[in-house]
C-alpha cells in the first residue's frame, strides 16, 4: 500500500468516526448524578495536572497521553454533565 494511500484510508477512517459519534451525542438525554460529574471534573483537573508535569519533563508522549484523556472526559462531561 502507498503512502498516500494509507493516508486516504486513515482519513476515512476519521470521518466515519465522527460521522458516527456526532449523532450518538444527542442521545444522552439523561444527565449524570451530580458525584458522578464532581468525579469526572476532578479527574480532567488531574490528567491535565499529570499532562502539565510531563510536559514540562519533556516528556511528551506522556503529556499527549494525558491531555488527550482529559479531552476526552471534558467531551463526556460536557455532554452528559452541563445541562
Amino acid at each position: 500500500m502507498t503512502e498516500q494511500r494509507g493516508n486516504k484510508i486513515k482519513k476515512l477512517i476519521a470521518i466515519l468516526a465522527v460521522a458516527l459519534a456526532i449523532p450518538t451525542m444527542g442521545f444522552a438525554e439523561e444527565q449524570y448524578p451530580k458525584e458522578i460529574c464532581k468525579q469526572m471534573y476532578d479527574t480532567i483537573g488531574v490528567f491535565l495536572q499529570i499532562a502539565d508535569k510531563a510536559w514540562k519533563s519533556q516528556d511528551e508522549e506522556k503529556a499527549l497521553l494525558y491531555s488527550t484523556a482529559a479531552a476526552n472526559y471534558a467531551i463526556v462531561y460536557e455532554t452528559t454533565c452541563k445541562r
